[in-house]
């Protein structure tokens, strides 16, 4: 599986602190996490960008087509899931060329086209889901 662990600086480790003594929490964060990052990744593919927000340069068979780079069948946007884990959450896919085309493969001349991680959006995101958690029973 080709995938992204939560990692998002000291502020997102501190607050889940917080959470790690009640396992509803932990849950309830794995759950919700792992929908937005798999969201957020879609949205790359729906947006045709990285994680900085820089547009993909279009793949050949985009061009050809008039259609989207890394969308030609869906299969790899649609294989997008999450795993929550006990201490936090994973999102990725198991398509066998995942890893290909986001780092890309210079011997192919395959572009690479970064989707898969989180960037500072995705991070306060990541915060906003903790402090709504902290501050609601369950």
């Amino acid at each position: 599986m080709f995938d992204a662990n939560l990692s998002g600086g000291d502020e997102i480790i501190r607050r889940l602190g917080g959470l790690y003594f009640d396992s509803e929490k932990i849950q309830k964060f794995s759950r919700l996490v792992g929908a937005e990052m798999v969201n957020q990744t879609e949205e790359r593919f729906y947006n045709q960008h990285d994680l900085q927000r820089q547009p993909w340069l279009p793949s050949l068979r985009a061009i050809e087509q008039k259609g989207k780079t890394l969308r030609d069948t869906g299969r790899l946007m649609g294989s997008l899931t999450y795993v929550p884990l006990p201490d936090g959450v994973k999102w990725g896919t198991n398509v066998v060329y995942a890893k290909a085309m986001h780092y890309g493969l210079p011997y192919r001349n395959v572009t690479p086209r970064p989707y898969m991680g989180m960037n500072e959006n995705d991070r306060a995101s990541v915060l906003n889901i903790i402090n709504r958690i902290m501050d609601v029973d369950l």
